[in-house]
């Protein structure tokens, strides 16, 4: 009884501990990934100092909510993985319609634009399945100096 219950400790320790080493790994790729996105924001603009990130497989979707604030100039940066152009993100605004989606642009790394008033948004973050199967999805988003 006592080597059954010595068994289960270990076991769940090993559990544990790997599951401990694969938040590491995906925290280790997702600060490499930050570093490559953060190569799109120029000096040009500022970012606004948070890092949006989810790490998502196959066909997931990740959302990340913001407020863009009128009369500002916008960056928002998509990045996955070592390489550009294999995230796709797409801006909706409160009320679903989409006002941008870089997947008619070849899944471009990066876009600029600007508000006359205040939205409030949601982007989603996507894979390219043709392109990756897992990664970290990062969204840096940064305003004009």
């Amino acid at each position: 009884m006592k080597n059954l219950k010595s068994l289960k400790t270990f076991t769940a320790s090993l559990f544990i501990a790997g599951a401990f080493a694969s938040v590491q790994t995906a925290a280790a790729q997702c600060d490499t990934t930050v570093t490559y996105a953060e190569r799109y924001m120029s000096d040009q603009f500022v970012p606004d100092g948070q890092t949006y990130r989810a790490l998502i497989y196959d066909d997931q979707i990740a959302e990340f909510y913001t407020t863009f604030y009128g009369g500002s100039v916008y960056r928002i940066i998509g990045f996955s993985g070592l390489e550009k152009e294999q995230l796709i993100f797409s801006l909706y605004d409160q009320e679903g319609n989409l006002l941008y989606t870089n997947e008619e642009f070849r899944n471009a790394p990066y876009w600029d634009f600007e508000f006359k008033s205040t939205v409030s948004g949601r982007i989603e973050a996507r894979l390219d399945p043709m392109k990756q199967t897992s990664g970290c999805a990062v969204l840096l988003i940064g305003f004009e100096r």
